[in-house]
C-alpha cells in the first residue's frame, strides 16, 4: 500500500472533527446544519443557471441534455448507471432513511417523506443535469469539439468543467471559494448520514 500520507491523514482527522461537532448532540445539532449545508448547493446552482443560460453555445447543451436517445436504451449499461445512481443518491440500502425515521412521531406520514425525498432527488439531479450542459454547451463551441466530447464525469467534472464555468463569472475567485464550500458541505451531508445511521443503533443499544 505504500507510506502514509500525513497530508490525507491530518485531512481525515480534520473531517471527522467537523462530523463529530456536527453529530455530537445527536439529529438535532444535524437539522441545525442542515439547513446550511443543504441549501447552499441550490443557491450556488441557481446562480450558475443562470450565468450558464447567458454564455453562447449554452442553449445547444441544453437540448443535448434533454433529447432522448432512444436506441441507447436497449443497451443494459445504460440501465445499470440509472440503477446505481438512483441507488447512491437516494442512499437506498444504508440504512439512513430507518435511522432518521426513527426519530418521528409514531403515526408521522412515512409514505408522504419517501415520495417528498424521492421527487426532490429527482429534481436535484434533472436541475443539476441542465446546469452541467449549459456550460458543456459553451465549452463545446470555445473549443469546437462535440458535446460527448467535451462531457466528463467524476473528477473531470468537479475539476475541469465546473471551474471553467465559474471562471467566466465576475468575481469568479469569490465564486470558487463558495463553489469548493459547497463541495464540501455536500460531502458532509452524505457523512451524516453514512455515520447517523450506525450512531442511532448504537444509541438505542446502549442509551
Amino acid at each position: 500500500l505504500g507510506a502514509v500520507k500525513w497530508q490525507l491523514v491530518l485531512y481525515t482527522l480534520l473531517t471527522f472533527t467537523v462530523l463529530y461537532f456536527c453529530l455530537w448532540k445527536g439529529v438535532k445539532s444535524t437539522g441545525k446544519v442542515v439547513y446550511i449545508t443543504a441549501t447552499l448547493p441550490y443557491v450556488v446552482m441557481t446562480i450558475l443557471l443562470v450565468r450558464g443560460v447567458l454564455l453562447p453555445g449554452a442553449g445547444v447543451g441544453i437540448r443535448y441534455f434533454i433529447t432522448p436517445k432512444i436506441d441507447s436504451l436497449q443497451r443494459p449499461k445504460v440501465w445499470i448507471d440509472a440503477a446505481v445512481q438512483i441507488f447512491f443518491s437516494v442512499g437506498t440500502g444504508f440504512g439512513t432513511h430507518i435511522a432518521y425515521a426513527s426519530y418521528n412521531k409514531f403515526h408521522s406520514n412515512c409514505k408522504r417523506d419517501c415520495i417528498i425525498t424521492v421527487a426532490v432527488n429527482s429534481f436535484t439531479s434533472i436541475f443539476s443535469g441542465v446546469v452541467i450542459f449549459s456550460y458543456l454547451g459553451f465549452l463545446s463551441l470555445k473549443t469546437q469539439k462535440d458535446i460527448d466530447k467535451v462531457a466528463t464525469e467524476g473528477p473531470g467534472l468537479v475539476f475541469i468543467v465546473y471551474p471553467e464555468a465559474i471562471a467566466t463569472l465576475p468575481g469568479s475567485m469569490f465564486w470558487a471559494i463558495i463553489f469548493f464550500f459547497m463541495l464540501l458541505a455536500l460531502g458532509l451531508d452524505s457523512a451524516f448520514g453514512g455515520l447517523e445511521s450506525p450512531l442511532t443503533g448504537i444509541r438505542d443499544e446502549f442509551s
